[in-house]
Protein backbone atom coordinates (compact mmCIF):
# COMPACT_ATOMS: atom_id res chain seq x y z
CA UNK A 1 0.00 0.00 0.00
CA UNK A 2 1.25 3.47 -0.86
CA UNK A 3 2.29 5.87 1.88
CA UNK A 4 0.14 8.94 1.26
CA UNK A 5 2.59 11.05 3.25
CA UNK A 6 5.29 10.27 0.68
CA UNK A 7 5.15 12.71 -2.24
CA UNK A 8 8.54 11.93 -3.74
CA UNK A 9 6.82 9.88 -6.47
CA UNK A 10 5.64 12.99 -8.31
CA UNK A 11 9.23 13.72 -9.36
CA UNK A 12 9.18 10.38 -11.22
CA UNK A 13 5.88 10.97 -13.06
CA UNK A 14 5.74 10.58 -16.81
CA UNK A 15 4.21 13.71 -18.35
CA UNK A 16 1.43 13.28 -20.89
CA UNK A 17 0.73 16.02 -23.42
CA UNK A 18 -3.04 15.64 -23.03
CA UNK A 19 -5.70 13.60 -21.22
CA UNK A 20 -8.73 11.73 -22.54
CA UNK A 21 -11.33 10.85 -19.92
CA UNK A 22 -13.83 8.17 -20.90
CA UNK A 23 -16.63 6.20 -19.29
CA UNK A 24 -17.44 2.81 -20.74
CA UNK A 25 -20.50 0.63 -20.45
CA UNK A 26 -19.34 -2.73 -19.15
CA UNK A 27 -21.59 -5.18 -21.01
CA UNK A 28 -21.71 -8.83 -20.05
CA UNK A 29 -21.81 -11.00 -23.16
CA UNK A 30 -24.08 -13.59 -21.54
CA UNK A 31 -26.79 -13.84 -18.89
CA UNK A 32 -26.63 -16.66 -16.38
CA UNK A 33 -30.08 -17.78 -15.16
CA UNK A 34 -28.49 -18.96 -11.92
CA UNK A 35 -26.41 -16.03 -10.52
CA UNK A 36 -24.64 -18.38 -8.10
CA UNK A 37 -23.54 -20.85 -10.76
CA UNK A 38 -20.08 -20.87 -12.31
CA UNK A 39 -21.26 -23.13 -15.14
CA UNK A 40 -21.46 -21.59 -18.61
CA UNK A 41 -23.62 -24.32 -20.14
CA UNK A 42 -26.89 -22.53 -19.30
CA UNK A 43 -25.65 -19.00 -20.11
CA UNK A 44 -27.79 -17.07 -22.58
CA UNK A 45 -26.10 -14.85 -25.18
CA UNK A 46 -26.94 -11.15 -24.97
CA UNK A 47 -27.13 -8.62 -27.81
CA UNK A 48 -24.16 -6.27 -27.70
CA UNK A 49 -21.49 -4.38 -29.53
CA UNK A 50 -18.35 -5.63 -31.21
CA UNK A 51 -16.12 -4.37 -28.45
CA UNK A 52 -13.04 -5.25 -26.46
CA UNK A 53 -14.01 -8.56 -24.85
CA UNK A 54 -12.31 -9.20 -21.51
CA UNK A 55 -13.39 -12.20 -19.40
CA UNK A 56 -16.94 -12.20 -20.71
CA UNK A 57 -17.47 -8.43 -20.78
CA UNK A 58 -17.41 -5.89 -23.60
CA UNK A 59 -15.99 -2.50 -22.65
CA UNK A 60 -17.94 -0.02 -24.82
CA UNK A 61 -16.75 3.62 -24.64
CA UNK A 62 -19.53 6.19 -24.38
CA UNK A 63 -18.13 7.90 -27.48
CA UNK A 64 -18.84 4.70 -29.45
CA UNK A 65 -22.41 4.55 -28.15
CA UNK A 66 -23.34 7.96 -29.59
CA UNK A 67 -25.37 7.24 -32.71
CA UNK A 68 -25.77 3.60 -31.66
CA UNK A 69 -27.94 4.10 -28.60
CA UNK A 70 -30.59 1.61 -29.70
CA UNK A 71 -28.09 -1.24 -29.58
CA UNK A 72 -27.34 -0.41 -25.95
CA UNK A 73 -31.04 -0.09 -25.16
CA UNK A 74 -31.71 -3.50 -26.72
CA UNK A 75 -28.93 -5.02 -24.62
CA UNK A 76 -30.28 -3.70 -21.32
CA UNK A 77 -33.87 -4.57 -22.20
CA UNK A 78 -32.74 -8.15 -22.81
CA UNK A 79 -30.96 -8.22 -19.42
CA UNK A 80 -34.04 -6.94 -17.58
CA UNK A 81 -36.37 -9.29 -19.44
CA UNK A 82 -34.22 -12.28 -18.50
CA UNK A 83 -33.79 -11.08 -14.90
CA UNK A 84 -37.57 -10.88 -14.58
CA UNK A 85 -38.05 -14.23 -16.28
CA UNK A 86 -35.64 -15.95 -13.88
CA UNK A 87 -36.73 -14.08 -10.76
CA UNK A 88 -33.42 -12.34 -10.13
CA UNK A 89 -33.15 -9.45 -7.69
CA UNK A 90 -31.18 -6.30 -8.47
CA UNK A 91 -28.36 -7.56 -6.26
CA UNK A 92 -28.10 -10.58 -8.55
CA UNK A 93 -28.02 -8.76 -11.90
CA UNK A 94 -26.44 -5.42 -10.96
CA UNK A 95 -23.10 -6.38 -12.55
CA UNK A 96 -24.85 -6.01 -15.90
CA UNK A 97 -25.23 -2.28 -15.19
CA UNK A 98 -21.63 -1.41 -14.37
CA UNK A 99 -19.83 1.62 -15.77
CA UNK A 100 -16.06 1.97 -16.00
CA UNK A 101 -13.96 5.15 -15.79
CA UNK A 102 -10.64 5.41 -17.61
CA UNK A 103 -8.29 8.33 -18.15
CA UNK A 104 -6.09 7.71 -21.13
CA UNK A 105 -3.02 8.97 -22.92
CA UNK A 106 -1.06 7.54 -25.86
CA UNK A 107 -3.12 4.30 -25.90
CA UNK A 108 -2.53 3.76 -22.16
CA UNK A 109 -4.99 4.26 -19.30
CA UNK A 110 -5.36 4.59 -15.56
CA UNK A 111 -8.48 2.79 -14.40
CA UNK A 112 -11.02 2.93 -11.58
CA UNK A 113 -12.44 -0.61 -11.56
CA UNK A 114 -14.43 -0.18 -8.34
CA UNK A 115 -16.35 2.86 -9.57
CA UNK A 116 -19.48 1.23 -10.97
CA UNK A 117 -21.81 4.25 -11.07
CA UNK A 118 -21.62 7.84 -12.27
CA UNK A 119 -22.07 9.17 -8.73
CA UNK A 120 -18.80 7.60 -7.60
CA UNK A 121 -16.98 9.10 -10.58
CA UNK A 122 -18.49 12.54 -10.07
CA UNK A 123 -17.02 12.69 -6.57
CA UNK A 124 -13.58 12.47 -8.19
CA UNK A 125 -14.52 14.94 -10.93
CA UNK A 126 -15.62 17.48 -8.32
CA UNK A 127 -12.37 17.11 -6.43
CA UNK A 128 -10.33 17.55 -9.61
CA UNK A 129 -12.23 20.73 -10.43
CA UNK A 130 -11.75 22.28 -6.98
CA UNK A 131 -8.28 21.02 -5.98
CA UNK A 132 -5.62 23.63 -5.36
CA UNK A 133 -1.86 23.20 -5.56
CA UNK A 134 -0.75 20.50 -3.11
CA UNK A 135 -4.19 18.94 -2.55
CA UNK A 136 -4.21 15.14 -2.45
CA UNK A 137 -6.99 12.60 -3.02
CA UNK A 138 -6.72 8.86 -2.45
CA UNK A 139 -8.84 5.74 -2.54
CA UNK A 140 -8.24 2.00 -2.23
CA UNK A 141 -10.19 -1.22 -2.63
CA UNK A 142 -9.24 -4.86 -2.97
CA UNK A 143 -6.38 -5.14 -5.46
CA UNK A 144 -6.49 -1.43 -6.40
CA UNK A 145 -5.38 1.93 -5.08
CA UNK A 146 -5.04 5.41 -6.51
CA UNK A 147 -3.42 8.61 -5.31
CA UNK A 148 -4.11 11.84 -7.16
CA UNK A 149 -2.26 15.05 -6.44
CA UNK A 150 -2.41 18.52 -7.93
CA UNK A 151 1.00 20.08 -8.44
CA UNK A 152 0.91 23.51 -10.05
CA UNK A 153 -0.74 23.12 -13.48
CA UNK A 154 -0.57 19.32 -13.50
CA UNK A 155 -2.60 16.51 -11.96
CA UNK A 156 -0.52 13.46 -10.99
CA UNK A 157 -2.05 9.96 -10.81
CA UNK A 158 -0.34 7.06 -9.07
CA UNK A 159 -2.07 3.72 -9.61
CA UNK A 160 -1.07 0.66 -7.62
CA UNK A 161 -2.15 -2.80 -6.53
CA UNK A 162 -2.88 -2.14 -2.81
CA UNK A 163 -2.59 -5.58 -1.16
CA UNK A 164 -0.74 -6.93 -4.20
CA UNK A 165 1.84 -4.16 -4.06
CA UNK A 166 3.58 -2.50 -6.98
CA UNK A 167 3.02 0.61 -9.06
CA UNK A 168 1.04 0.21 -12.29
CA UNK A 169 1.24 3.80 -13.51
CA UNK A 170 2.64 7.17 -12.48
CA UNK A 171 1.41 9.82 -14.89
CA UNK A 172 0.92 13.60 -14.85
CA UNK A 173 -1.75 15.25 -17.01
CA UNK A 174 -2.09 18.94 -17.84
CA UNK A 175 -4.93 20.08 -15.58
CA UNK A 176 -6.72 22.14 -18.22
CA UNK A 177 -6.66 19.29 -20.74
CA UNK A 178 -8.00 16.86 -18.15
CA UNK A 179 -10.81 19.16 -16.97
CA UNK A 180 -11.81 19.96 -20.54
CA UNK A 181 -12.02 16.27 -21.40
CA UNK A 182 -14.07 15.55 -18.26
CA UNK A 183 -16.48 18.39 -19.08
CA UNK A 184 -17.16 16.94 -22.53
CA UNK A 185 -17.47 13.44 -21.07
CA UNK A 186 -19.96 14.51 -18.37
CA UNK A 187 -22.27 16.08 -20.94
CA UNK A 188 -22.09 13.01 -23.20
CA UNK A 189 -22.65 10.40 -20.49
CA UNK A 190 -25.53 12.40 -18.96
CA UNK A 191 -27.37 12.47 -22.27
CA UNK A 192 -26.81 8.74 -22.76
CA UNK A 193 -27.97 7.79 -19.26
CA UNK A 194 -31.05 10.01 -19.57
CA UNK A 195 -31.92 8.28 -22.84
CA UNK A 196 -31.44 4.84 -21.30
CA UNK A 197 -33.54 5.69 -18.25
CA UNK A 198 -36.33 7.09 -20.43
CA UNK A 199 -36.42 3.97 -22.59
CA UNK A 200 -36.06 1.44 -19.77
CA UNK A 201 -37.96 3.19 -16.99
CA UNK A 202 -35.21 3.11 -14.34
CA UNK A 203 -31.83 4.80 -13.95
CA UNK A 204 -29.38 2.05 -12.99
CA UNK A 205 -26.26 4.02 -13.93
CA UNK A 206 -26.24 7.36 -12.08
CA UNK A 207 -26.17 5.75 -8.64
CA UNK A 208 -27.11 2.52 -6.93
CA UNK A 209 -30.93 2.46 -6.76
CA UNK A 210 -31.28 2.31 -2.98
CA UNK A 211 -34.85 1.05 -3.14
CA UNK A 212 -33.42 -2.00 -4.92
CA UNK A 213 -30.31 -2.19 -2.73
CA UNK A 214 -31.53 -1.87 0.90
CA UNK A 215 -28.12 -3.11 2.02
CA UNK A 216 -26.71 0.24 0.86
CA UNK A 217 -29.03 2.44 2.91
Amino acid sequence: MFNIEDRSWISRSTFAESAEAEISFCLATTFNPDPNSLEDASAIALPGFVGHNVEGFEDIPSSDVVGNEQRLINHYKAVLRLADQHGQTYNEFDHHMWLRLHIGWEEKVVGFPWYDTLELMENLFSWLSCAVDGDLWSDAEEGWEMIVLRSASNIHFRWGGFDQGGEHANIAFPRESLLSSISILKERIRLLIDRLAAEIGEDYWSRYPLDLRPDLN
